[in-house]
């Protein structure tokens, strides 16, 4: 294997905002839009023009019409209360980039600032979005529930804004269950879906989400294209992005240049609160997909950081999860980096990206990922979950030109790649593997069937599963691992690393691994063989070593039952040096 390994950075690239409307006035004239001006230390009696602003939103909303341009004027304050914008309004802060210099804290100074601080007026949310909106170059700061919330707004942009101090109000517990008339809405274990940006789609139901959190909001058959661009999001008790769609919706996002970070630092323990209350949801990223919704991602250049403090938390870094009746996700992720520096271990997952199909039927999960960076988990890099019994689940899932290590003795991981859960019935789970690194605590590939399975399909080449290391207090695990149960079926489970039916070359390297470099094991009998090839690679110079070895050799591969192992050849140098 050439070294061409794609090694990510952290990726920082929130840029100044540059905004060349700013300087234009429109008329108000007939059929033309009007442009409007708020400042939070206005005096009172302002007109909405640049020399006399508005002092409040309540103001500029009511002024102003589908269309107009809404201009937030710098202030050492903010405008307190939250709005709710209009179709084809632009919001858009005045002065330097809110985001400028912020992603390792947020300076002082005066900036376009909106808040609400109470959930009286739109629940919390400091700003509501519809159609073909623009909000741009806001600073969010201290608002009670979500920083912008949206529901079935389409083709709106959310670029170069700050939201940080959400669901923060002082870290005073007993105020934040006032606010909610079903308690503290961040301790709820699958009910808190609000974030930094939320944003619901859906169609035609009376029991879709949309329908329990906004019900005078019309359904929408497509959205269209919604784009979040060079936002920073941090130091909030809450989510960083939630996007969900339900109902035969049709959405497409485009998520670029985004930090997220230090989210729900300074909580207490959920499970050390008098009385115990459920798991926080801290999560960077999630993609909610329920009900015959179809949804399209692109996103790139995602930096998500520090998630949660020790504890009863569910603190994954990007999470994609389907539910209900056929959805489908078409995924591609670039760039994305997930770190944990604080090496903190959670009670509840951990994991730098989750894939879930959760009680769905027919669920399709359509995932690209390249250029990875995932550090440092408290369970494991990438988990495909099958929870609450999913039935005939599809996963297509690729991952190239990544780096995925852990270090954290806080953890608790096994394989940083792993396919585990039950389910009614997997369709199909295909894995492809190209061009990447994995070192540190735990395995590389683990897949652990415990389902009536119609497929399985692993294809690895030009990658290092290497200098892989038991977590404390733990036995090593192997750099490959399969598993099938006794009492499931199976149709094809096959595992290419090289030589094989899929197409793999090889060149993988496996050296320096606490425990196996390959462990597949069969436990149905009557089920159809296994078959795992593994040709062109590297295993420290020889063929591989298939368990029982005879001392002074050590075993490299065992298998155990129906499974068919061949590794007809090797490579005798380390394609890795």
């Amino acid at each position: 294997m050439k070294q061409t390994a794609h090694t990510p950075r952290p990726v920082l690239l929130v840029r100044p905002v540059v905004l060349v409307t700013l300087l234009i006035v429109f008329a108000a004239g007939a059929g033309e839009a009007a442009t409007w001006h708020v400042q939070a230390d206005a005096a009172g009696g302002g007109d909405g023009s640049r020399d006399r602003p508005f002092a409040t939103l309540q103001q500029v909303e009511a002024a102003s019409q589908p269309g107009d341009m809404i201009f937030v004027l710098p202030s050492t304050g903010p405008l307190d209360g939250g709005i709710q914008l209009k179709a084809g309004q632009h919001l858009i802060g005045l002065g330097a980039g809110v985001t400028t210099g912020v992603t390792t804290g947020a300076s002082a100074g005066a900036r376009p600032t909106i808040t609400n601080t109470s959930s009286v007026r739109y629940d919390g949310d400091a700003i509501r979005i519809a159609n073909d909106v623009l909000v741009e170059n806001i600073h969010v700061d201290g608002a009670a529930r979500s920083g912008i919330f949206g529901v079935n707004a389409a083709n709106a942009q959310i670029r170069s804004n700050l939201i940080t101090n959400n669901l923060i109000q002082g870290n005073d517990l007993p105020r934040l269950e006032r606010l909610w008339p079903d308690g503290f809405v961040l301790y709820q274990s699958q009910g808190n879906h609000f974030g930094g940006i939320t944003l619901l789609a859906c169609g035609r139901a009376p029991s879709s989400y949309c329908s329990t959190h906004a019900p005078t909001v019309p359904a929408a058959a497509d959205t269209g294209q919604t784009v979040i661009a060079n936002n920073v999001i941090r130091d909030s008790n809450l989510e960083g992005i939630m996007l969900l769609t339900d109902t035969g919706v049709v959405a497409r996002f485009t998520i670029n240049d985004t930090v997220v970070k230090d989210l729900s630092q300074n909580l207490p323990k959920p499970e050390a609160l008098d009385p115990a209350v459920g798991i926080v949801r801290s999560r960077a990223f999630t993609l909610i997909a329920l009900n015959e919704s179809r949804v399209e991602l692109d996103m790139s250049q995602f930096l998500a950081e520090n998630f949660a403090p020790p504890g009863d938390y569910a603190a994954d870094g990007v999470v994609f999860l389907t539910g209900g009746n056929a959805p489908v996700v078409n995924a591609r992720v670039s760039q994305l980096t997930v770190l944990n520096p604080g090496m903190t271990g959670q009670r509840n997952n951990g994991d730098s990206i989750e894939i879930q199909h959760r009680g769905t039927t027919d669920g399709v999960l359509n995932i690209e990922m390249t250029q990875l960076d995932l550090r440092d988990p408290a369970s494991v890099n990438i988990k495909i979950l099958e929870s609450q019994d999913p039935t005939n689940s599809t996963y297509n899932l690729s991952i190239t030109d990544s780096v995925l290590t852990n270090a954290n003795p806080a953890g608790n991981v096994d394989e940083q790649i792993r396919l585990s859960g039950a389910s009614n019935g997997l369709k199909a789970f295909n894995l492809v593997v190209r061009n990447t690194t994995f070192s540190g605590m735990g395995g590389a590939v683990g897949i652990l069937n415990a389902n009536d399975a119609e497929t399985i399909t692993v294809l690895v080449e030009d990658s290092s599963l290497s200098d892989l290391t038991a977590s404390p207090g733990t036995s090593p695990v192997a750099a490959v691992t399969v598993t099938h149960p006794a009492d499931k079926t199976i149709g094809t489970l096959v595992v290419d690393l090289g030589g094989g039916s899929l197409g793999s070359r090889g060149g993988n390297r496996f050296v320096n691994n606490a425990g196996l470099n390959v462990s597949v094991t069969n436990a149905n009998a009557a089920a159809a063989p296994i078959r795992v090839d593994a040709s062109n690679n590297y295993w420290g110079g020889g063929p591989p070593v298939v368990a029982p070895a005879t001392p002074p050799d050590v075993p490299d591969v065992s298998v155990s039952g129906p499974v068919m192992f061949r590794a007809p050849t090797h490579l005798t140098v380390d394609p890795g040096r």
